[in-house]
């Protein structure tokens, strides 16, 4: 029987829609399916749990590739990524050890439509794992290695592509202040890509919001540092503002500033709606969607 998943808003709202795997594809430009990656850990070896793709799969027979699967009707995300760990590899896991290293919302690229938000979760954990316990016949066999040792399994082509996310997680984590010496900054600067407009360069690159850059900070490329500024219902050319939140990007020199208007005081006007989690995720997936990042200090 085709697995039944809940079909949700760009912003992570249940719709009360559902979708069967295989389907997405008839899915609106307005609606979305979850699925989620799972990285495990073992903290005292520092190696990393892989799983072989059984010779049957449709896609990527006998690849290797971490756990990873779509949420059913009902789950949330992490209710998704221990129901997908237990079936394919049988380890149950703690859901309080959980961590976020990545979300994306993929909307449009490469000429295809996605439609999918997804979610990648970190777990250390000692148990090992037993595909007699799984719950399903999806993965031929398992190994621990080293981030070398899948870094060499993927540039020889042995991985699935979405492998290559470790590849930042590793080499360019979350700094462990967590951006705390910029959340909260009341910053300055000009918006030279305001609502509406489009990519001087890449004209088909439209921008939903404001973006714009911080006067006299320089970021990771050398330039100014990017801002998207939310909260504002219409193009401006200028702005102050407080920084809200931070977009890491694991595979970019870049983080970009979340940033929402506010007075020299640090007050925030009572008219501006201050985004959620979710709401920000949705409203820079326009351009984030090329990139594999998360949200630091929402």
């Amino acid at each position: 029987m085709s697995e039944l998943w809940d079909v949700y808003t760009i912003d992570r709202k249940v719709t009360g829609k559902t979708c069967l795997r295989g389907e997405q594809g008839n899915l609106s430009e307005d609606e979305f399916h979850l699925w989620v990656m799972v990285w495990i850990k073992n903290p005292e070896t520092e190696k990393y749990l892989i799983s072989q793709r059984v010779a049957d799969k449709d896609t990527d027979p006998l690849k290797w590739e971490t756990v990873a699967g779509h949420s059913i009707k009902g789950e949330t995300s992490l209710d998704s990524a221990l129901r997908e760990v237990k079936e394919e590899v049988g380890i149950t896991l703690d859901p309080k050890k959980a961590q976020i290293l990545a979300t994306k919302v993929a909307t449009s690229f490469d000429g295809r439509r996605h439609n999918w938000i997804r979610d990648s979760y970190y777990f250390e954990t000692t148990k090992e794992p037993d595909l007699t316990k799984a719950t399903t016949k999806e993965v031929e066999q398992t190994k621990w290695l080293s981030f070398t040792e899948i870094r060499k399994m993927y540039e020889n082509g042995e991985c699935c592509l979405n492998m290559g996310d470790l590849y930042g997680f590793e080499l360019n984590p979350v700094p462990e202040n967590r951006y705390q010496d910029i959340i909260g900054q009341i910053v300055r600067g000009k918006i030279d890509r305001p609502m509406g407009s489009y990519h001087p360069r890449h004209k088909d690159l439209f921008y939903p919001v404001n973006y714009g850059y911080v006067d006299g900070v320089t970021g990771g490329d050398g330039e100014e540092q990017d801002i998207y500024l939310l909260g504002e219902n219409t193009a401006v050319a200028e702005y102050t503002g407080k920084v809200i939140a931070v977009y890491h990007r694991y595979d970019d020199k870049e983080t970009k500033w979340i940033v929402v208007p506010c007075n020299e005081n640090g007050d925030v006007p009572s008219g501006v709606n201050i985004p959620s989690r979710e709401e920000i995720y949705a409203q820079i997936s326009f351009q984030e969607q090329f990139y594999n990042g998360v949200l630091v200090g929402m």
